[in-house]
């Protein structure tokens, strides 16, 4: 089985020209024009001689058409949005049966024409109204008009649920976003509170990498204020962040014996801003022994397809099982919500040491 699931949603997307004629109102009436061609192409056919004429005269077709034309917008406007949307699918079938029954009566009363407006009535056979005759016509003219409307209905109610499945889809994604937006700033306070502390201890020592450090310190607070609004950053910006981060960090660890190695394709590789800083910021909590042998190895690459992220460090004196707090948390929830089902987490450990070792799928 393969380690990360199918995108089902792209396998599944309509492409860009049927959705626009399916869904866009612009072309709404093309739409409807199509849809009343292929009812009426037979009669369409007749007209232009390519199948046998029809029995009926071109007004008793035209009053047709309005019949029909009037039973299925009605019942597509009014009666589904009025009843069937709202549950009442009882009345619908209801009012939908009398709306056809009505037509059909209608239809039945061009057909007889008593006062002969639209055909010859002596072109009739003698006699053609029997019980017989009618109960024929009428059976012989639901099935059909239950028809067009069944097809209407049918493509009013598949538009109607893709627009709302888009609509909940968009909506999700916009919540899902603010969260994203919300966990991308809850990055550890302490980090700050600890960096300003130390660079208060060189100023009163007035160290001269101070400048160097205020600068380091701007630069990443730039990066996370101003630079992280895109959903996606550069890899290399992403690490270039998080070398400024390792250095404040070391201000007050400088006895941490700290390895960052990075190789493959970081020039191009996109990622989500600040998704692997959780991990870092957690190497530093847990390595603290006071042995005075502690490390922190991180290791990152790319390929094609792949970011490799790995990061090991000293057991100190606080256990790795307590990392479940809100930054733990949030960690993880970021990376459900950017990398869904396009990511592998691992957590594990040796007598010396915690691992965490990150896939995430780019492409």
């Amino acid at each position: 089985m393969d380690r990360f699931a199918a995108d089902k949603e792209n396998s599944m997307e309509i492409p860009k020209w049927l959705h626009e004629g399916l869904f866009n109102n612009q072309y709404r009436v093309v739409r409807h024009i199509l849809f009343w061609t292929f009812i009426y192409a037979d009669e369409l056919l007749s007209l232009t001689g390519v199948t046998e004429p029809i029995d009926a005269s071109h007004l008793q077709n035209v009053l047709s058409l309005i019949a029909d034309l009037t039973m299925v917008y009605i019942n597509i406007y009014v009666l589904l949005p009025q009843f069937f949307l709202k549950g009442k699918v009882l009345m619908y079938c209801l009012m939908t049966a009398l709306s056809i029954i009505l037509v059909v009566f209608l239809g039945y009363l061009v057909w007889i024409d008593p006062y002969g407006l639209f055909f010859d009535n002596s072109l009739l056979e003698e006699d053609p109204y029997t019980l017989q005759d009618i109960f024929g016509y009428f059976i012989g003219n639901i099935w059909p008009n239950a028809g067009i409307i069944g097809m209407a209905v049918a493509f009013k109610l598949f538009q109607e649920s893709y627009r709302t499945s888009r609509k909940l889809q968009l909506l999700r994604e916009d919540q899902l976003n603010t969260e994203l937006a919300y966990l991308k700033t809850q990055v550890n306070p302490h980090f700050l509170f600890n960096t300003l502390n130390n660079m208060y201890v060189m100023s009163k020592k007035k160290h001269e990498n101070l400048p160097n450090t205020i600068m380091q310190l701007s630069d990443l607070l730039r990066y996370q204020l101003y630079e992280t609004e895109d959903d996606t950053v550069l890899l290399s910006k992403e690490i270039t962040y998080l070398n400024n981060y390792l250095e404040l960090e070391l201000l007050r660890r400088q006895h941490l014996k700290l390895e960052f190695n990075v190789t493959g394709m970081t020039s191009s590789k996109k990622i989500r801003p600040l998704i692997l800083l959780p991990y870092i910021e957690n190497a530093f909590k847990y390595s603290n022994s006071g042995s005075g042998s502690d490390f922190i190895r991180i290791n990152l690459s790319a390929n094609e397809t792949e970011i490799h992220f790995s990061v090991e460090n000293t057991k100190g004196t606080l256990h790795h099982r307590d990392v479940g707090g809100i930054g733990h948390v949030n960690a993880l929830r970021r990376l459900e919500l950017a990398y869904p089902d396009k990511h592998e987490l691992t957590i594990s450990e040796t007598d010396k040491s915690y691992i965490v070792n990150l896939i995430i799928q780019t492409s």
